[in-house]
């Protein structure tokens, strides 16, 4: 016990020294308003854990209590989706959104006071020349308080990082990107063309053409429709993701207010409640961003059609150094054990009987929101409405 009272006794100005950039930025975070408290009060137990996590070379984490705070060190602020102190004092949840899926049991785990490990985990890290790709392992290890209770969790990621598999995912990379031009260039072409010769012969031999003849046209026109659709997503959204940023204040409360105008006039016969709360504006790419809301909105709009009384809520707050938006609805929502696919594309939680749509919209949100330096995650409970979330740098 008196050596807890030793280190309670310690200025944080001490137990911070040698942390490197994040030790000092640390130090100069008031976290008065926030749920660990001032720094002067931290627990023991907790100071210990972030005296470690400073000292280490490899990125590592203390994620402390049930809001599961992040704090961490100077490795760790150099992955992509961490921005460098933008996180520091958020949900890790939040930084992780993408990977919470896989990573949810062993924290889970590490929470309720077991060691865990999830190997071969691809993050990106910024680094000279830019954001690099690279696999990982991470470790979960419970932090216990002074009375015996996991008070946190510490995270650590290992890097398999040899130069020669920095080179593999690289030329990976580069593969992915040249077979995505094909596929999304090259296809067009012969599949509208297979389309329109299927529709032909239908058209002006449907008297000569047996019944089985006809349906199995129609299936290679249906199909090869719906392939050359795809196509053309596929090569808007390659167009989208690489068009230089147009960074600009944006007034997202006028914005949601025009989107939601335009698909309320496209479904004149529908009356849903629509909350919009305060939005603060953001500094982004006033189009790309346009897109995203109106991704989001219609399917707020498109899964509440079920709904007796629908109702969207669309808000925002400022947390640190972000801004999170929230588009919240109380329709058919999904089962949560498959949120990981969400973000992906060609990816549907419902079948076309349902409802329409490609399920490529949240794909294209995502990898919008990631060029402004945001993460997007999803909860949701089937039947009972989903919330979908986004964060851009304030």
């Amino acid at each position: 016990m008196k050596r807890h009272e030793d280190r309670a006794d310690i200025s944080p100005r001490q137990w911070l020294s040698g942390g490197g950039v994040m030790g000092e930025l640390i130090s100069a975070k008031d976290w008065a308003g926030s749920t660990l408290g001032v720094l002067d009060r931290w627990p023991s137990s907790l100071r210990a854990a972030l005296g470690i996590c400073l000292a280490l070379p490899a990125p590592a984490c203390v994620v402390w209590g049930s809001e599961r705070t992040q704090i961490y060190n100077d490795a760790y602020s150099q992955l992509a989706m961490i921005g460098h102190s933008a996180a520091l004092g958020m949900d890790f949840v939040y930084s992780w959104s993408q990977t919470w899926p896989a990573m949810h049991a062993c924290f889970e785990r590490a929470a309720r006071g077991e060691a865990a490990r999830l190997e071969d985990q691809r993050v990106s890290f910024d680094r000279e020349g830019g954001a690099e790709e690279a696999v990982v392992t991470f470790s979960f290890a419970p932090i216990r308080d002074e009375s015996g209770n996991v008070g946190g969790v510490f995270v650590t990621l290992l890097e398999a990082g040899s130069a020669k598999l920095r080179e593999e995912l690289a030329r990976a990379k580069a593969d992915l990107k040249q077979y995505g031009n094909v596929i999304s260039h090259d296809f067009r072409a012969p599949l509208r063309t297979l389309e329109q010769i299927s529709t032909m012969i239908v058209s002006n031999h449907a008297e000569q053409l047996p019944p089985p003849a006809m349906n199995l046209l129609n299936h290679v026109s249906t199909g090869a429709s719906k392939l050359a659709n795809r196509a053309d997503v596929l090569a808007r959204i390659d167009m989208l993701t690489h068009l230089p940023l147009h960074r600009q204040r944006v007034d997202v409360s006028a914005m949601t207010a025009k989107v939601i105008e335009e698909l309320r006039s496209a479904a004149p016969g529908r009356n849903i409640d629509i909350e919009i709360g305060e939005l603060p504006p953001v500094e982004a790419d006033y189009e790309l961003l346009r897109l995203v809301m109106q991704s989001l909105l219609s399917n707020a709009f498109k899964f509440t059609r079920k709904v007796e009384q629908a109702r969207i809520e669309v808000s925002g707050r400022r947390q640190g150094h972000h801004i999170v938006y929230c588009i919240k609805d109380n329709g058919v929502g999904f089962d949560s054990r498959y949120a990981g696919r969400l973000f992906g594309f060609f990816q549907r939680m419902h079948t076309e009987a349902e409802f329409e749509g490609l399920g490529t919209g949240l794909a294209l949100a995502k990898r919008l929101i990631e060029r402004h330096g945001g993460t997007i995650w999803a909860e949701a409970e089937k039947d009972r409405g989903a919330e979908l979330r986004f964060t851009l740098p304030a």
